[in-house]
């Protein structure tokens, strides 16, 4: 194998790993909180999009439990997302790494 092949299979790699972030980024899930309290919604990047909060718990003295509840969610949302990432991969490159 020469240095031409060599580049060109970096190129087909480089294609490949951006058509596969454009699929992750089309990727959505959205994770309520067990009361629906807080809602987080991730794309496949793990950029978070949106979070809601329900107005009803909005006190001073929710901080705490409002804190609590955005970072369980939150690592919900993430593990909702590595589940898509593992099945992306799979379905792509035909090796499962999860």
């Amino acid at each position: 194998m020469g240095i031409f092949d060599s580049l060109k299979q970096l190129s087909q790699l480089k294609q490949q790993a951006l058509e596969f972030q454009k699929i992750l980024a089309s990727k959505e899930v959205e994770v309520g909180s067990k009361n629906k309290e807080i809602k987080i919604k991730m794309n496949g990047k793990m950029e978070l999009l949106s979070i809601e909060i329900d107005e009803n718990i909005l006190k001073p003295e929710n901080k705490n439990y409002i804190e609590k509840l955005i970072k369980k969610t939150f690592e919900e949302a993430q593990k909702e997302i590595e589940k898509i990432i593992a099945k992306e991969i799979k379905s792509t490159i035909g090796f499962p790494f999860f």
